[in-house]
């Protein structure tokens, strides 16, 4: 592989005690380096991003370098990165450094026990550069991280067992706030029926923290996933989720999730849409939320691609506040997402995007009464460089 490292003995016995691979397996693992600078001036229009009593949009300068390190071998791919966002917004004069970092590890212990772990964690002013827009309602500081860690094995020809754990921890970093956080573990059974079919059985706790308050909750779910082509499988998933609020308030709700992918080469599709438990959002405990997403992507040759996506989100406090009547007022925070893109590779080391994206979003009591628009439109022009 162009670009790769090998590195001597030492480096890979000090490796082995890393990712607990012995040397003698590391023999034919490959370490590949990975260095980038993006460079993006963008117009927002967020209202976060002014001054006080400014209105109106304004430009933003964005300076990201990048690193990371990956590691293969044919049992083991290892994938990490650091990025720091320089970001220069002309119209209030502030400039901020953000952070950014992740790692992901898929290991093959054996033909059948398989482990994947990842996370990352995030440090920013730029509402942008979080995975979750609504975690941030001002350009203060935000801490937030993720986790995962997943355990696969084959009990037989037809039957898989798995386990995992999720996590998720967010606080925004000014003076009187708490940290929320979700722990979440998980067992799955799945039986395969035919080639395309698949039947499963899943339990899952939740637990969730925000300062000293203290809610749970479990669910038992069943399960189907079906191939409906070699490039396109659809999976199903729904149960009844016990809720507890700790303060006496208890419910039983719905929980349901659909995904459907498609991966073909040149087209690719994801569509999620379900409702369900999340927390983690900074400024409450337990929430209830209905969601729907959908991403394209099609390359028409080998240098240029385009890519859109949609999502829609309803969500308040759990366990069914406003859940299930359209007009939920304060109590129903309410919103969605459209987006677009262009990319062209100019070569292997450099490629240019323009993407525009429209975020609109209706906030719950505290926003409402403040006549707060959470609503924005962005449009960047980025220059990405590697440098191999």
């Amino acid at each position: 592989m162009e670009g790769a490292v090998r590195v001597s003995w030492k480096r890979w016995l000090a490796a082995a005690a890393v990712v607990g691979t012995s040397p003698a397996a590391l023999a034919g693992t490959v370490v590949e380096p990975r260095a980038r600078v993006s460079l993006e001036e963008r117009y927002d229009d967020d209202f976060r991003l002014n001054t006080a009593g400014a209105t109106g949009g304004q430009l933003m300068t964005k300076i990201t370098p990048r690193i990371g390190l990956d590691m293969k071998d044919p049992t083991l791919k290892l994938e990490s990165y650091y990025a720091a966002d320089l970001l220069m917004r002309h119209g209030s004069g502030r400039v901020t450094l953000d952070h950014r970092g992740g790692l992901m590890v898929n290991k093959r212990l054996s033909r059948r026990l398989r482990v994947e772990a990842s996370g990352s964690i995030y440090r920013v002013t730029d509402p942008a550069s979080l995975p979750r827009d609504s975690v941030a309602r001002s350009t203060d500081p935000v801490l937030y991280g993720q986790s995962r860690v997943y355990v696969s094995g084959r009990l037989s020809r037809v039957v898989d067992v798995a386990a995992g754990y999720n996590f998720e921890g967010v606080r925004v970093q000014v003076p009187g706030s708490v940290a929320g956080f979700v722990h979440t573990p998980f067992a799955e059974l799945w039986l395969r029926t035919t080639r395309r079919l698949s039947l499963g059985v899943e339990y899952r706790y939740q637990g969730f923290v925000f300062g000293d308050n203290f809610q749970q909750a479990h669910g038992v779910f069943g399960a189907l996933r079906y191939r409906l082509s070699r490039q396109t499988t659809f999976t199903a998933r729904g149960g009844p989720v016990s809720f507890d609020s700790g303060d006496g308030t208890r419910g039983l709700i719905p929980r349901m999730r659909l995904e459907l992918l498609h991966e073909a080469g040149p087209f690719d599709l994801g569509f999620v849409a379900g409702h369900d438990l999340v927390g983690a959002s900074g400024f409450t405990n337990a929430l209830w939320a209905d969601f729907a997403g959908l991403v394209l992507n099609r390359h028409f040759s080998d240098r240029i691609s385009v890519y859109g996506m949609a999502s829609f989100f309803r969500n308040g406090r759990a366990p069914g506040e406003g859940a299930f009547t359209w007009d939920g007022g304060a109590r129903v925070a309410q919103g969605y997402a459209l987006g677009a893109g262009l990319e062209y590779e100019i070569n292997r080391y450099v490629s240019m995007q323009a993407a525009v994206d429209r975020i609109s979003q209706v906030g719950m009591e505290e926003e409402v009464a403040a006549g707060v628009n959470l609503t924005r439109n962005v449009a960047a022009i980025r220059l990405h460089m590697k440098a191999w």
